[in-house]
């Protein structure tokens, strides 16, 4: 039991003179007045207080009521109380927390009333009072409304608060007080609340650097529960990443930001709060190409947002630098008639309060291809070169991208040059290759430019190989005549006409240019004589090398001359072959070859076909035959004016094997018979042989590789040569002969002409220019040794030198 005495203090509200110090008898306070004088009448103040309740101050005379104080004045009164009691313990929701209190008093003693406090420091709230008299209470402050009394006032001053009301706040110490008419008593008890932990104040969003560190302690912003132990769990994602009241992540990244979640818990429950992370990071560049193409003065045109992921925070900053300069601060560059010059790396960089990212481009102006500069031997525009000299051409381009460049002289290409800025070509040059040569540089950006360099080849006369070099003209006594030749120089050649003999006929001649290295030469003989046939000599001079004469001949008409060359073209089949010849002078007027053969085993000739004179070499094909024979074939040459002298002759064969070939099957019994008839037949038929062989030899026809008749003895027959096995159609006539190109006796020939007085083709004969260059005349060899080759012995063929 504990109680207190109370101490008394009189006053007073005016002055006076009276000692006011007072003094105790027990609990009951008096104050002794002497000598009063008229101001001493009035009233007085006693103040109680015993550190309990209020200060009580009252008038002596005035009764007040004792229920309303906790210390009460006694007069005459004395006696003692006891108080005892306990705490209780609350769950929220769940359990009430009951306050209990017990008293005992004496029997002197009266207990006029009862308090609950809740003692904060130094201080205490009242949250109950009550009368034992009355038996009532009454619920202050945190209580009211809500407490419940459910002590029975003679002995027990219980006090509850229901679960639905519990809360941690309502822990703590609280004190009840049992005031008796002697005094008072009172007794201290806890009461407990069993909570759950809670978190509150945990920033809902912590800021922080990519790569830097992330820490945050839970327990600072945690209420402990009661019991007080407490347990902490961080999670990111649903997953655990700390099981500590402290979250440390270094280097953190940005795809660890996001919401954190930080859970206390005791054994009553938990408690949460979340924070976001939110990790910044600078914005990161990728794809953006690495070379941009586009056309001079066309639109340059990047969206460097488009290959920007933006950081965090997103906003971001752009900016273009070229050279060193900004060119744009935004995320879009955009150059239009963008120039050559304006070409190179472009870098774009994205940042924002965190950092930056670059990336460059590099921007490919393109244009189309210009010559800077074409020259032939260092030279430009025009150059003169002697023949058989070289020039070195060289061109160089600008162009973006590499162009392809060709060097031309005229329509044939020399060289070419691809994705290349350079083209060089040395060239050997005669006397045709003079004119334009040119440098054609393309790239497809734009049009194919062209240069030309002009040569000017100096070379001098040559019979001009594009035309007839034939020399040779036929003409009628009394008639007239135009001969003529075409001759190749540079600088243009002049012609003097002469003859050997004297002659009446005007010998002045005239010329005419065909190009700027051609020109014809032309001399007009009228109402021929005997004396007017021959030779005729026209001397040629361009002042570069020597002097150049030319035979031209002038004969009567007549019949052709034999075709040479005469041949199989070794493109046999099973039923055709091909043959080719070339033709002789026509004699003056225009003539026809026809073509007869005969199989090897039979004496019957066949006409097969007749051809006129193109004045070029003739190819025909033979169809219609049988595999795997021998033909002979022979071949006459005519005009108006007669035929030639003899045949000439080729034997070939076709391919496969012969169809009619027979199997002899002899018997054993008739074997003396058919050996008899076998020796008989061989000896008749060497008999008939010799005589056929004698007829042949007096008409003429020739074995082997001689003319018979021409003085020639004939040779003994040959082997057939090998066939190539080629097919051709016989409706495709080949137009390209490289196997004529070998004959048995490389026979040289010139291309025939048609001649102006006769409107003939002439014949295959070229007549030697004294003190001319010229190129060798082309070769041909025979593909096929045949037994019937025209050997050029007759006096017919072609002639070369001067007639």
């Amino acid at each position: 039991m504990t109680y207190f005495l109370p101490t008394f203090t009189w006053s007073r509200s005016i002055s006076t003179s009276q000692d006011l110090t007072g003094s105790p008898i027990s609990v009951t306070a008096r104050l002794h007045l002497t000598n009063l004088q008229q101001q001493d009448f009035g009233d007085y103040y006693l103040t109680v207080n015993n550190g309990v309740g209020r200060s009580v101050t009252y008038r002596p005379g005035v009764v007040f009521q004792v229920s309303v104080f906790a210390v009460i004045l006694l007069k005459g009164v004395g006696g003692l109380v006891t108080v005892s009691g306990s705490g209780g313990t609350g769950i929220p929701n769940q359990q009430a927390l009951t306050l209990r209190c017990s008293y005992t008093v004496i029997p002197e003693d009266v207990v006029t009333g009862f308090t609950w406090r809740r003692v904060e420091g130094s201080s205490t709230v009242t949250i109950a009072t009550g009368s034992v008299t009355a038996q009532t209470a009454v619920f202050l402050d945190s209580w009211k409304d809500k407490g419940i009394f459910i002590g029975d006032y003679t002995s027990s001053l219980d006090i509850q608060l229901p679960a639905s009301h519990v809360t941690s706040s309502y822990a703590g110490t609280y004190r009840c007080e049992v005031m008796v008419l002697s005094g008072l008593g009172y007794i201290d008890t806890t009461a407990s609340v069993l909570t759950s932990p809670s978190v509150s104040g945990l920033p809902p969003v912590q800021t922080v650097t990519a790569f830097s560190n992330f820490r945050i302690d839970c327990s600072t912003f945690t209420t402990p529960g009661n019991p007080p132990t407490t347990k902490y769990t961080w999670t990111n994602g649903g997953s655990t990443v700390s099981t500590g009241a402290v979250i440390d992540r270094r280097h953190i990244s940005r795809s660890q930001g996001g919401d954190y979640t930080c859970t206390a818990s005791n054994s009553q429950g938990s408690d949460s709060a979340s924070v976001s992370v939110d990790v910044q990071y600078p914005p990161s560049m990728s794809g953006l190409p690495p070379v941009q193409a586009v056309t001079e003065f066309s639109i340059l045109r990047i969206d460097c947002g488009t290959y920007t992921t933006p950081g965090n925070p997103p906003t971001t900053r752009y900016g273009w630098t070229f050279g060193g300069s900004t060119v744009s601060t935004v995320a879009i560059i955009d150059r239009r008639n963008i120039s050559r010059g304006q070409g190179g790396d472009y870098t774009c960089t994205a940042s924002n309060s965190q950092g930056s990212d670059s990336a460059s481009v590099n921007v490919d102006i393109q244009y189309s291809a210009s010559i800077r500069k074409f020259t032939a031997n260092s030279v430009s525009g025009s150059v003169t070169i002697n023949e058989s000299s070289t020039v070195t051409l060289i061109c160089q381009v600008d162009s973006n991208p590499n162009p392809a460049i060709k060097l031309l002289n005229g329509s044939q290409e020399l060289t070419r040059a691809d994705s290349s800025l350079t083209a060089t070509y040395t060239l050997e040059l005669n006397c045709r290759q003079r004119g334009n040569v040119s440098c054609t540089a393309s790239n497809n950006v734009g049009r194919p430019v062209t240069q030309s360099v002009n040569l000017l080849v100096q070379c001098s006369p040559r019979l001009d190989d594009s035309v007839s070099k034939q020399l040779k003209f036929a003409a009628t006594l009394g008639g007239d005549v135009t001969v003529s030749v075409s001759v190749l120089a540079y600088p243009l050649p002049t012609f003097t006409w002469s003859r050997s003999i004297s002659t009446t006929q005007d010998l002045t001649g005239s010329s005419s240019p065909v190009s700027d290295i051609s020109v014809i030469a032309r001399l007009h003989l009228t109402n021929l004589q005997q004396q007017d046939f021959g030779d005729y000599y026209v001397t040629v001079d361009n002042g570069v090398g020597g002097l150049v004469t030319c035979t031209v001949s002038v004969v009567h008409v007549g019949p052709p001359q034999i075709p040479t060359q005469f041949r199989d073209l070794a493109n046999a089949t099973t039923s055709s072959l091909w043959l080719s010849w070339l033709p002789g002078f026509n004699g003056g007027h225009p003539q026809t070859f026809l073509i007869e053969y005969r199989q090897y085993s039979t004496r019957t000739w066949i006409v097969y076909n007749s051809y006129n004179d193109t004045g070029e070499m003739v190819v025909a094909e033979v169809s219609g035959l049988t595999a795997g024979h021998i033909y002979i074939f022979r071949l006459l040459v005519r005009n108006d004016y007669g035929r030639s002298k003899t045949y000439v002759f080729v034997e070939t064969a076709t391919v496969g094997d012969p169809t009619d070939q027979q199997n002899l099957v002899s018997s054993c019994i008739r074997t003396g018979v058919l050996a008899g008839a076998t020796v008989g037949t061989f000896l008749l038929t060497l008999l008939i042989g010799g005589i056929f062989l004698m007829v042949l030899y007096r008409k003429g026809y020739s074995f082997g590789n001689i003319v018979i008749g021409a003085s020639q003895k004939s040779s003994s027959h040959p082997e057939p040569a090998d066939k190539d096995d080629r097919e051709y159609s016989s409706l495709d006539v080949p137009t390209q002969y490289s196997n004529l190109e070998e004959e048995s006796e490389k026979q040289q020939y010139t291309q025939l002409k048609i001649y102006e007085n006769t409107k003939a083709e002439a014949a295959a004969e070229a007549n030697t220019c004294e003190g001319v260059t010229e190129a060798p005349p082309v070769t041909y060899v025979s593909i096929t040794a045949s037994p019937y080759q025209n050997t050029g012995a007759h006096s017919q063929g072609p002639v070369h030198g001067n007639n």
